[in-house]
């Protein structure tokens, strides 16, 4: 008897369709399994690299301070020297959708997040008052930001709005935060970041980097809903969240201390 005799009946035919099917889910759920993996790994990586840049950032503001006996109005001031800020890289976060754009690196300083949106924190120039640097050309000087950055930041407020961030919090103010590492809300909100919500990084003049997730609400903690004037609502900032009321018109002070002011 020869072997094509002794061959099993299948052994010439090819995969049914069941069997195709069989394997085409599994690679499917397999790559399904290395897609996410890789995300994953790739946002550990994005958060890693932010936080080591925003301690940067929160030291050499710091060390301005100490070199000059006030603080930088805007971070380009810091980039301006290479003593305090070697690399001004540091200043942009590695989820910044900006580095996706082929225009990134070409002069659009507006591209970045935090230039695109850090200025919306400062009140209309009728609340601002008396300009800090003596006139609104210096002011406009110190204030103007010449360099990239993702970070959001207090250094450009005015006098008296960062006094009250500052006092009573000592080196745990922050100064600079990150929060591309959550989701835009899906909601309206009066200012670019106010349609934020999620993961947030803090940098603090002591040099730590603490996560916060912000949440936006349309009721205080006790249910009650939000009438009048705009307030705050802040729920377990030990816990790392942070709970804001949606119509909030002041600056987002959530995103540089827990002691909130006019907390309800």
């Amino acid at each position: 008897m020869t072997s094509k005799h002794l061959q099993s009946p299948r052994a010439s035919e090819g995969f049914t369709l069941v069997e195709l099917l069989t394997v085409i889910a599994i690679v499917a759920v397999l790559a399904t399994l290395l897609v996410s993996a890789v995300s994953g790994a790739r946002t550990r990586s994005n958060q890693a690299v932010c936080r080591n840049n925003l301690r940067q950032a929160a030291v050499a503001v710091e060390m301005y301070m100490d070199d000059a006996g006030r603080r930088a109005r805007s971070f380009t001031r810091l980039a301006s020297k290479p003593s305090l800020l070697p690399n001004p890289r540091v200043l942009v976060c590695p989820a910044d959708p900006a580095l996706k754009a082929p225009s990134h690196g070409r002069g659009q300083t507006n591209a970045c997040w935090g230039n695109q949106v850090n200025t919306s924190q400062e009140p209309a120039t009728a609340r601002v008052g008396q300009p800090e640097e003596g006139s609104w050309e210096a002011e406009l000087r110190e204030t103007t930001e010449t360099v990239q950055f993702s970070y959001l930041h207090p250094l450009a407020w005015r006098r008296d709005a960062w006094t009250r961030l500052i006092q009573g919090h000592g080196n745990q103010v922050g100064v600079a935060a990150c929060q591309l590492h959550g989701l835009r809300s899906p909601t309206q909100g009066q200012r670019p970041f106010t349609q934020f919500e999620g993961q947030t990084l803090r940098a603090q003049r002591d040099g730590a980097v603490i996560p916060r997730k912000i949440f936006r609400t349309r009721a205080y903690p006790d249910g009650s809903p939000t009438t009048g004037a705009p307030s705050r609502a802040v729920a377990e900032p030990a816990a790392g969240t942070l709970t804001v009321l949606f119509n909030e018109d002041d600056y987002p002070w959530e995103f540089y201390s827990d002691l909130v002011p006019g907390v309800r």
